[in-house]
């Protein structure tokens, strides 16, 4: 089976994603099933065309300036026709009022959204069929747990897995999803909310600032996972 050719696009994020990026990178590449390309410039790579036409697998760890309207358009183009998506925590922060990414995300972080304390919780998995979660049990992590999500322009979506906002940490005392998919035209889209690390250590000890999250085994089992079923639409990783 040849390798899914991936695009990791990243470069700017309210997150550190000096570290996120290249650990999902290097995670993805340890599985043997894709080839990963990162970028930090992510216009000036979506307006290159021929770098484009092999890419099976679009990674967003990115949350900063607008992407040119070329790189829109090609990244919109690359998806309609089957191409993968993986948003990963604080890019469903970002690409305030580009439509087809917010539908492509299903959920954002807009007006009236947040989040607790950075702490232990529990992820439950609540669609046990689907080709992501089949077989994967619920998880304990250390992560921000966001709340109060945007449905985004009445895209349908399937929640895979959701984790109780505690009021006791802040949070709302809901079920709040922390793994979604959605379609856009042919390609299939992996929101995974977990994943975040945070650039400052507010005075030292702060766990956030730690790469516990992204070390957690069952974080980085339903991304890699998620990941192979964007690109593909089945799952052969464990």
């Amino acid at each position: 089976m040849s390798k899914i050719n991936t695009l990791m696009l990243t470069g700017e994020n309210n997150h550190d994603w000096t570290r996120s990026a290249p650990f999902c990178r290097d995670l993805l590449e340890a599985s043997g099933d894709f080839v990963v390309t990162m970028v930090e410039n992510p216009s000036a790579a979506l307006e290159d065309v021929v770098l484009l036409r092999d890419v099976a697998l679009f990674f967003v760890d990115y949350n900063g300036t607008d992407w040119s309207e070329p790189a829109k358009a090609n990244f919109e183009r690359a998806v309609q026709n089957g191409a993968g998506v993986v948003i990963l925590h604080a890019a469903n922060n970002g690409f305030q009022g580009w439509t087809a990414m917010e539908e492509m995300a299903a959920l954002m972080w807009r007006e009236g959204a947040g989040h607790g304390q950075y702490h232990e919780f529990t992820v439950n998995i609540v669609a046990p069929t689907h080709p992501i979660t089949r077989g994967l049990p619920d998880f304990v992590i250390w992560d921000e747990l966001y709340h109060r999500l945007t449905p985004m322009h009445n895209v349908p979506y399937t929640v895979l897995a959701t984790a109780y906002s505690n009021p006791e940490k802040g949070g709302t005392g809901n079920d709040e999803p922390v793994m979604l998919v959605t379609r856009y035209g042919e390609g299939r889209v992996f929101h995974q909310v977990l994943g975040h690390v945070w650039p400052q250590d507010f005075g030292g000890g702060y766990k956030g600032f730690t790469m516990a999250t992204f070390e957690n085994a069952g974080f980085q089992r339903s991304l890699s996972r998620g990941c192979e079923w964007a690109a593909t639409g089945a799952v052969t990783l464990e």
